[in-house]
């Protein structure tokens, strides 16, 4: 979760929470009204063979003052990187690098074992709903000037979960995801709020890799396996 990162993408929060419905326990109990909007947007990203998108992301920490950073995505097939002030990701389908800037320190490690831990992209939260971890359900629908929000709430299933909950935020007319709001156990919140995306725009598969050797004074930490 130390990334997405992210996408914790849109400002996820809104602390009047709601209530939570208590049958929320078992898949059975999805919400057929929330599962019909997810639907529709899966369909939108469907359609996307890449995506550009610009987001704010908001950290807080448990007695600590929060911390706001403006970053982008950039998302192609199975390669994606993401910048922002502190930290940047690059993936190429083989490789993860976690350019950590503060500490002047790259991590690079395979894949395969970095891709679902380090990033959650709008495209896989798309795919979330349909997994088996989580129980979902609308929780309001509010008006925003002129646009209408739906909250749709996710609980994970198993209570070993690090994550307490989620919380997706769409616009149901414009068919666009607003936010996404990560609830942790330890305390922590993410918020995540998408400013733009823009789809299908072509990409140098150079951009998605890391070019270490012209980093200067910075640590290479190498975890790959061979």
């Amino acid at each position: 979760m130390r990334s997405l990162f992210v996408l914790l993408f849109a400002s996820l929060g809104y602390l009047n929470l709601g209530a939570q419905s208590p049958t929320m326990t078992t898949k059975k109990d999805n919400d057929p009204k929330a599962k019909s909007i997810l639907d529709k947007l899966k369909k939108e990203f469907a359609g996307y063979k890449s995506m550009e998108v610009s987001f704010e992301m908001e950290l807080e920490l448990p007695n600590q003052p929060a911390e706001k950073q403006n970053g982008s995505l950039i998302q192609d097939g199975n390669k994606y990187v993401v910048k922002m002030k502190d930290q940047e990701i690059y993936a190429d389908g083989k490789t993860v690098w976690i350019y950590l800037k503060k500490n002047k320190e790259v991590q690079i490690s395979n894949f395969e074992e970095s891709t679902t831990s380090e990033f959650l992209s709008p495209k896989q939260m798309m795919t979330l709903y349909e997994k088996v971890d989580y129980v979902y359900s609308i929780i309001e629908e509010r008006k925003v000037g002129s646009e209408t929000f739906t909250d749709i709430e996710f609980k994970p299933l198993s209570k070993k979960s690090d994550i307490a909950k989620l919380r997706l935020t769409v616009d149901k007319k414009a068919n666009k995801m607003v936010s996404l709001r990560v609830f942790s156990r330890d305390g922590s919140r993410y918020l995540l709020k998408l400013n733009s995306i823009t789809p299908n725009k072509k990409y140098e598969p150079s951009l998605f890799s890391l070019n270490t050797k012209a980093l200067k004074g910075v640590h290479i930490e190498d975890l790959r396996m061979d």
